[in-house]
C-alpha cells in the first residue's frame, strides 16, 4: 500500500522480456528482495537491489496483466520519461496522500495543460462506460501514481490542479500532450458505488 506522495524520479536503463530495470536516487537501503516498489502507479516486486555508483538500481518482473492494463507495454512503452516512485507504506507514516494500492484500473491521455498564477490545470480523458461513475469532483485520483485531487469533470474529460511542488517532483512536468498515463480510482468510490 502507499499513499500517492512521490518520494523520488527514476530513470529506465532497460525494459525487455517483462524485466524492468530502474536506476534511482531513492534511498532503498531498508527495501529487500520481496519489496514492493509503486513505479508511474504501479505495484511492482524487486527482484534486485543494487547499489552502484551512488545510485540505486532495481528490477521488477511485469507481467502480461501489467502489460495489458498499463502504460509497461513492451510495444509502447516510452523508456526516455522518469518513473515515478513511492516506497510502500510502514505502519506509523504519514498517509499525506490517499490510500493508493498499485492496481491500475485504466489508462487515460492528456488532452491539455494550461499554465495558471500559481498552478497547473492537467485536462485528461474521461472514460465513456461505467468507470465514469469513479470519476467526481473532489474525489482523490492516482494519475501515474500521484495523490491527486479531481477538480472538474465533464463529459469529455475531467481536470487536476496541480501545485508548483507537485509539478516539479514529479513526471507531470515531463507529459506531453496525448502520453499516456496510469489511472487508479480511489477505493472509497468502488465500496459507495456497490452499495
Amino acid at each position: 500500500m502507499f499513499t500517492g506522495i512521490i518520494q523520488e524520479k527514476g530513470k529506465v536503463v532497460n525494459f525487455s522480456k517483462g524485466i524492468l530495470e530502474i536506476s534511482t536516487n531513492l534511498d532503498l537501503s531498508d527495501c529487500k528482495i520481496g519489496s514492493s516498489i509503486c513505479c508511474n502507479g504501479v505495484c511492482l516486486t524487486a527482484t534486485e537491489i543494487q547499489l552502484i555508483n551512488n545510485l540505486y538500481q532495481f528490477k521488477t518482473n511485469v507481467g502480461e496483466e501489467t502489460m495489458l492494463r498499463t502504460t509497461f507495454s513492451e510495444n509502447s512503452f516510452n523508456k526516455i520519461k522518469p518513473i515515478n516512485l513511492e516506497k510502500s507504506l510502514k505502519i506509523g507514516d504519514e498517509i499525506s496522500g490517499h490510500f493508493v494500492y498499485g492496481h491500475v484500473d485504466r489508462t487515460t491521455k492528456l488532452l491539455r495543460v494550461s499554465k495558471l498564477n500559481n498552478s497547473w490545470d492537467f485536462f485528461f480523458e474521461n472514460f465513456q462506460n461505467k468507470d465514469k461513475n469513479y470519476i467526481v469532483e473532489k474525489a482523490s485520483i492516482a494519475v501515474n501514481g500521484i495523490s491527486l485531487t479531481i477538480a472538474n469533470v465533464t463529459n469529455e474529460y475531467f481536470s487536476i490542479s496541480v501545485i508548483p511542488h507537485t509539478f516539479d517532483n514529479t513526471n507531470l512536468s515531463d507529459l506531453e500532450i496525448y502520453d499516456i498515463v496510469n489511472i487508479e480510482f480511489d477505493y472509497l468510490a468502488r465500496f459507495s458505488e456497490r452499495k
